[in-house]
Formats: structure tokens, sequence, C-alpha cells
């Protein structure tokens, strides 16, 4: 049987970058990737959004890593040429009854310690960004935008570079802990001993959980898959920052708005409904088109009425329809048996912001 210090379960934006940020420490690192080849599911199909923790509560992993990855993020990007821009974003009222919300919203931002933010008029908002309607807003400097691919294809080449193995089109299919660690089981028939196993699978993340024989409804671990699709308009102009709406009372969601390529193109999106079943599905039509069509009018001044479906993802939330808010699950799993075991489970957003991070917050959870 093969033996390791390190076995990451997905090759996804924190499965990578947890992967760089232990491979200069431990020498033998292998991630298995049941798809051909890195960030195929959320790391890949989201907003790419550089957020900047102005959302989340205070003292959550959440807001802590999100302003932590903020940083990091930058400056990794800069030093390894990542296509990035440091646009800022502005997150608007549309209607005086979302004037208090932006103004929570600032507070909470400046108690989690998100720097630069204020308070803008709609003229202020205007002047930046003629295309936008809004009565007031929030502007956040530290927002940005990246190119999530060249990303984790640093992430994966600097950890190859150190040595790490990655095999793709590999599953796991039963994870068996023994006295020396864990001997994780692939659906390519091989087992592979490994002192430390971390959980990085995403979507699956909680079927990984249970295959290490953890109750994952007692645990509080079950996924709820909620698909968000992005709409576009050929009459869309280029823009400079991020425009944002108040979000979503439920917590479901930041709200339809602007998503911002490095070329400076734009669509929008994404929205947020819980599928039925845990499947994933990427499948677009325009079924959804009438809430695109109630939700950007209101904030983009240009005639968008042919907006069209182009791209979706799916977002791994323990937050199911009508709950609170749930914070990330970062933990090793030795109150239950299991140390060694570290289950990175909810992984939404800020995950991709938070990447680097949480790959940092594993490193000392090990």
């Amino acid at each position: 049987m093969d033996s390791t210090d390190i076995i990451i379960i997905g090759a996804g934006a924190v499965g990578l970058a947890a992967a760089y940020e232990l491979s200069p420490k431990y020498r033998h690192i292998i991630v298995l990737e049941k798809e051909d080849t890195f960030g195929r599911h959320t790391s890949s199909r989201n907003s790419e959004t550089i957020h900047s923790g102005i959302y989340y509560p205070q003292n959550t992993l959440k807001a802590k890593l999100c302003l932590r990855g903020n940083e990091l993020l930058y400056s990794f990007m800069k030093h390894q040429d990542v296509s990035h821009i440091k646009c800022g974003k502005y997150i608007i009222a549309t209607s005086k009854d979302e004037i208090p919300e932006i103004e929570k919203l600032k507070i909470n931002g400046e108690l989690n310690g998100v720097p630069g933010l204020s308070l803008v008029t709609g003229h202020e908002i205007s002047s930046a960004e003629p295309d936008v309607n809004a009565l007031m807003g929030v502007h956040v400097p530290t927002a940005g935008v990246m190119n999530s691919y060249e990303l984790m294809k640093r992430f994966e080449s600097m950890s190859k570079e150190n040595g790490v193995l990655f095999a793709y089109r590999t599953g796991v299919s039963r994870i068996e802990k023994v006295h020396d660690g864990f001997t994780v089981h692939t659906d390519r028939g091989d087992s592979i001993l490994a002192e430390v196993v971390i959980n990085c699978a995403g979507l699956g993340s909680d079927m990984i959980a249970a295959s290490c024989g953890i109750d994952v409804d007692a645990a509080g671990y079950r996924l709820k898959y909620c698909k968000g699709e992005y709409y576009k308009s050929e009459n869309t102009g280029r823009m400079k920052s991020l425009v944002y709406p108040v979000p979503s009372p439920d917590g479901k969601s930041l709200g339809i708005h602007t998503r911002m390529f490095t070329d400076g193109t734009i669509v929008f999106g994404p929205n947020a409904y819980y599928l039925k079943k845990n499947e994933i599905d990427y499948s677009l039509n325009n079924d959804r088109r009438d809430e695109f069509m109630n939700s950007v009018p209101l904030f983009i001044k240009r005639d968008v009425s042919d907006m069209s479906v182009c791209d979706c993802g799916i977002r791994p939330k323990l937050q199911g329809p009508g709950e609170k808010f749930r914070d990330f699950v970062i933990r090793d799993e030795g109150d239950r048996g299991l140390k060694g075991l570290v289950n990175c489970i909810g992984i939404e957003s800020p995950g991709l912001t938070s990447s680097l991070a949480i790959a940092e917050y594993i490193a000392e959870i090990i």
C-alpha cells in the first residue's frame, strides 16, 4: 500500500491553496480529484469577486477569513501575475427603505475591520458609473475581480514544483480510520495510507465526511445545493466598479449584481434557488428571465430587455431554505475519534476570496 503525509481531497480553489500552503512544510502530499482537471465546479462557476468581508457576522470564520484572504490574495496575485482588478464595489439602495440596510452594512463592515468604507450619494455613484441608478450606497474600495482559472493554475503549478502529486480522474469511495492515520480507498481500486486527510471536496464534501462514518445530519454537515444563473445583455457598456444591491434578507444570496470580467465586460447574476435534489445540473434555460427583468432595471439605466442566460453555478450551502446564517465548517474531527481528518464543508462565498486564509487556518489546525 502506498503511503503519504497528507491527502487533500478536491482540487478546487481551497484544495489547491492548501496544497500550495502545506507543500513547503510536508514532503509527501497527494491531491485526489475526481474530475479530469482542477476547478471544474464551484471554484470556476462563480462571480470571481474579491470580497472585502463587509457582509458576514462578526467573529465568524467567514468574516475573519475573508478579511485575511483579501489581503493575502491581492499580494499573491500581484507577485504571481494573476489577472485581477482592485476595482472597488458600490452596494446600493434603490429605494428609501433600503437606506437603513446600507448604513447597517457599513457599520458591520467597520466592526469586521474592513478598511476604507464610505457612504456615498446617488449623485456620486452616477458620476462614477453613469449607467447606475441609486439613491445612495456604501463604497467598498477593497473589493475587486480576478481570473480564477489563472489563480488556480498558479496554485497547482507552484504545488507541483514543491513535489505535490496530483491524481486526476480519481474519486474517493471510502475513508477508513486506522491506528496510524487513515486508509483512503479510491474508485480506481487503490488504497493510500495518510497521516492527515483534508476534505476540500466542495459539493461532495458532506459525502466525503459521511464516508468516514460521520452522521452528517446529526453533525449539521448536510449540504443543500443552491443554483445561480447569470444573464447577459448586448446593450451593457463597460463599467469601472462592481455594483451590488442590498443583500437578500434571508441571507440566501448577495442579490443579483454585476459580474465584471477582467476585460471590463459585464453580465448580471447570480440569482439563487435551491435544487430539489443534490444533483449537479449545469443546464441553461431562460425560465427565470423574469427574475432578472424585475431586478436589473432597478439599478441599471440601459435597456437590458434582450437579456439571456449565459452561465450558472451551484453553491454548496449548509444553510437550507428559511434557515439562518451558517458559517464555514473547518475543523479537525478529533472529538469524533478521527484526529487528523480536517473537514472543510459549506465553503461557498467568500470561499474563493478566503482560499489562502483557509489554507493558513488548515495549516494551524494540523
